[in-house]
């Protein structure tokens, strides 16, 4: 009788913590227009340096999700990536809230970087 009742205690508990609830979030990841970056005015190499990099929150359903960073020799493309839930009902408007992320970059090369900054798209859809 007692390994009957466990049985059915274990039961009633493994489905009373469902995730249900966490599979009907749906996300996509937004690229955040970066509204100022603070450089050093010369990197040195084999050196690590920590940039702080701003943007706007639109609302609550974006958070910050990490950097999108393209390196293509000399070239590094760097962009802040956010998740937006698409289907937030609590999500609030935020106005004038920027927040300050910090990017760590590693010097690897012994001669010189150029860094393009993502700072949105023009009406057409082009980079700015």
């Amino acid at each position: 009788m007692k390994k009957i009742t466990l049985f059915f205690t274990l039961l009633v508990l493994v489905t009373s913590c469902s995730n249900d609830d966490i599979n009907d979030i749906d996300f996509t990841y937004e690229l955040m227009p970066v509204t100022s970056i603070d450089f050093p005015d010369t990197i040195n190499f084999n050196e690590t340096y920590n940039f702080p990099l701003s943007y706007n929150r639109p609302s609550t359903c974006y958070g910050f999700a990490g950097f999108n960073v393209i390196e293509n020799e000399q070239e590094v493309k760097l962009s802040i990536l956010n998740t937006v839930i698409e289907n937030g009902s609590n999500c609030e408007d935020l106005e004038n809230t920027t927040v300050t992320e910090m990017f760590e970059f590693f010097v690897d090369r012994n001669d010189y970087y150029t860094f393009k900054i993502y700072q949105g798209e023009d009406e057409e859809g082009n980079e700015l």
